[in-house]
């Protein structure tokens, strides 16, 4: 069996969490993939939310307890794979015993979290439940402490916690800075002193830049976390191709070695400058490394989390797909293919093809952001290779609907084939369901029928994947109204999210977001946190519901209005006014006057 539906679901939560209503959830939650995978398994590996536990727990209680192939507890994998605090204190809560359970390598849960950078809260979390873990070996003679210092980047706090002492007084964020750079300087040293080595250290170097050089062609994006930006390596490892294959050029192997070595001392340098200004740089900063694309994407929408964490989960099934293809070509004779794929991971090793997002059922309120996340995910999707444009067309009613059959039928077909390639949002869709004056509710049925066949089609197509994503969307009782009257069009848009009302801090940094999108500056006292309780003291969460992010194009309108009164005034007053500065008493104003 491979994996089914909710273990792909577990690799985002949000859709799992809005399945889990459904009677088949508490079948589905039991059932095995072909490594002995629980979803709660994939769920852990996936850096799952405490709410996410909690619901496939509840729908299967035995599967805190359950090993899968190699031995592993579903907290074995939370460990190994960074799962929030929350994951592990429920998955304990289920199971104490859990953090004495060891895997067919003789690992504890803490054994997996000392080796893959546990957060120091884990580690104290682990030995609080399991002491004696500290001094257990695993089957190759270490311990979780013996783990943690040959990984190099645990922590001085991980490291004094598996010692039994007392953590040191946290760093501040210049004395992180600093550290952070002593440790890119020695590796630096290290990488410079191994250069010019035979032997041993030349071939673990050589394999190791190998390595790298497979990390940029298959996950190119996980270079970003180093601060190497993956097309600048590859243009400088290509220019290097030629020079390598020139016959006499053996003597002359480190060529593409100092193309690795520069890029990270390039990053080291750019460390240097960071850490060397008296004013610590954000994150976000230039500074910060070079920027992923789909990552960017996904930041520039406030809130949606759940529906981030699919796209995210999506993304890696995409690259283990790539991964395979380029493990094992298309064209490779049959035999070759079978010695390969037995020497491949469970997860490469499948006969899945290249993964494609469902179709989708949008739900929540006005201005909860479906269109605007819908518009997002074009883009997303493009990047990542999963749509072929980046294409986004938005359809009502009155768009797919005719006045006969017979033109609700081309009417549909055409918006199929101009949407292709890219995704196609039918906006307040359970209007397909309802009758207008000019039409009556059969031709939206038409609409429906078409969409339905269409997607059948496609489905049957292995070579069509052009067809466009289709995304349905509208208010909570109305769609869900309309979905339990369409089971056949439920059937086949198995992801559905819903969209909660964004909270008053949610609004507040949408409202300053929009403000510099449109050129504006705010005080310097008109912060998140005082508009967040503004709009908290001044509105009901019912008059919010019904606006969402439309309150902040409110309250932006009102607040320019606000910043023209103070122009025409200080005319008379011969007061200087910033045109584009937005003040704290203009917003005060807006929400006293307007907002009711």
């Amino acid at each position: 069996m491979t994996d089914t539906t909710l273990h792909e679901l577990c690799k985002g939560f949000g859709a799992l969490l809005s399945r889990s209503k459904q009677p088949i959830f508490i079948d589905e939650a039991s059932k095995l993939n072909d490594r002995g995978n629980l979803p709660l398994h994939a769920a852990c590996s996936f850096q799952a939310s405490q709410e996410v536990i909690e619901a496939l727990l509840k729908a299967y209680p035995g599967g805190a307890s359950q090993p899968n192939n190699v031995g592993n507890l579903p907290i074995h994998q939370a460990a190994m794979w960074q799962a929030p605090v929350d994951t592990l204190e429920v998955l304990l809560s289920r199971y104490q015993e859990g953090a004495t359970v060891r895997n067919q390598y003789g690992s504890l849960p803490l054994h997996m979290a000392a080796s893959n950078q546990a957060t120091p809260e884990a580690i104290k979390l682990l030995i609080e439940a399991y002491p004696d873990a500290l001094h257990l070996q695993n089957d190759d003679g270490m311990t979780p402490l013996d783990l943690a210092l040959a990984d190099e980047s645990a922590s001085e706090t991980v490291v004094a916690l598996l010692e039994g002492r007392p953590p040191p007084p946290e760093l501040s964020r210049r004395q992180k800075a600093d550290k952070f750079l002593e440790r890119a300087d020695a590796l630096e040293r290290k990488l410079g002193g191994m250069r010019d080595v035979g032997g041993r250290q030349h071939r673990d170097l050589r394999e190791a830049i190998q390595a790298v050089r497979r990390l940029a062609d298959r996950f190119p994006h996980a270079l970003y976390s180093a601060g190497i930006d993956p097309n600048e390596l590859e243009i400088a490892l290509s220019s290097n191709m030629a020079d390598e294959g020139i016959p006499g050029s053996k003597g002359r192997p480190t060529d593409s070695e100092m193309v690795i070595l520069d890029a990270v001392k390039k990053r080291s340098a750019t460390s240097n400058v960071s850490g060397s200004n008296s004013m610590m740089i954000e994150p976000s900063s230039s500074m910060s490394g070079p920027r992923d694309r789909v990552e960017e994407l996904l930041s520039s929408i406030v809130g949606l989390d759940h529906i981030k964490s699919q796209v995210r989960g999506l993304r890696r099934s995409t690259e283990i797909s790539d991964l395979r293809e380029s493990l094992i070509p298309s064209s490779s004779p049959q035999t070759r293919i079978a010695i390969a794929t037995s020497l491949l991971p469970p997860a490469l090793s499948d006969d899945a093809s290249r993964p494609r997002s469902s179709h989708m059922v949008f739900i929540g309120n006005p201005g909860a952001g479906k269109t605007a996340l819908a518009r997002l995910l074009a883009k997303t999707y493009h990047e990542l290779g999963i749509l072929r444009k980046p294409k986004f067309l938005e359809v009502e009613r009155m768009d797919l609907v005719g006045r006969t059959p017979q033109q609700t039928v081309a009417k549909t077909v055409e918006v199929l084939e101009e949407a292709r390639g890219g995704i196609l949002f039918i906006d307040e869709a359970y209007t397909l369901g309802m009758a207008t004056k000019r039409t009556n509710a059969e031709a939206g049925v038409d609409a429906i029928n078409e969409l339905i066949r269409n997607i059948d089609a496609a489905g049957t197509t292995m070579e069509d994947d052009s067809f466009p994503l289709i995304i349905i969307a509208g208010f909570p009782q109305e769609m869900q109204n309309f979905l339990a009257s369409q089971g056949p069009l439920r059937k086949r848009f198995s992801l559905s999210f819903e969209f909660p009302d964004y909270t008053c801090e949610e609004l507040a940094r949408i409202f300053i977001d929009l403000c510099h999108a449109k050129g504006f500056d705010l005080e310097e006292k008109l912060t998140v946190k005082v508009l967040s309780e503004l709009l908290d003291r001044e509105t009901t969460p019912e008059w919010r519901a019904e606006r969402n992010g439309r309150v902040c194009e409110l309250l932006l309108s009102g607040a320019r209005t606000e910043v023209r009164r103070r122009i025409r005034a200080s005319t008379f007053e011969e007061i200087e006014v910033d045109p584009q500065l937005i003040l704290t008493s203009d917003v005060e104003n807006v929400m006293i006057v307007e907002f009711k």
